[in-house]
């Protein structure tokens, strides 16, 4: 199997070792499962939590990355209804929030461990 990329294995939420093997057991889609991660790569076996607490961290690129979407959102929503009341934007917001709280989530996580966990990536042979 060819290697992938260092961003298509980040997007795909893939181990930062081998880039192959899923971060989380279920699909982004299944609402109810979506934050349960294995403990272990299932393809090289290294341990995707370096140690207990880690992922306290990624609360603050989950912050970040909330205040970048709500900024960005805030702009393109001035630019295409513009004069519109802000109770409009505020409930607009809330319900992208709200319906982005798996990929937030998800993608904190990975952020994190990728940026801080210290997983190094080794080719396979």
């Amino acid at each position: 199997m060819p290697a992938t990329s260092y961003l298509e294995a980040l997007l795909q939420g893939k181990c930062p070792r081998c880039r192959q093997g899923k971060m989380f057991k279920y699909p982004v889609t299944n609402i109810s499962k979506f934050a349960i991660m294995n403990e272990r790569c299932p393809h090289c076996n290294v341990r995707l939590e370096p140690e207990p607490g880690f992922y306290q961290g990624s609360m603050y690129v989950s912050y970040g990355i909330t205040v970048g979407f709500l900024i960005a959102m805030s702009i393109l929503f001035y630019l295409v209804i513009p004069n519109r009341s802000e109770w409009l934007y505020i409930g607009i917001f809330i319900a992208l929030m709200v319906f982005l709280i798996p990929f937030n989530y998800r993608y904190s996580k990975i952020l994190f461990l990728y940026f801080f966990g210290g997983i190094k990536y080794q080719k396979q042979e």
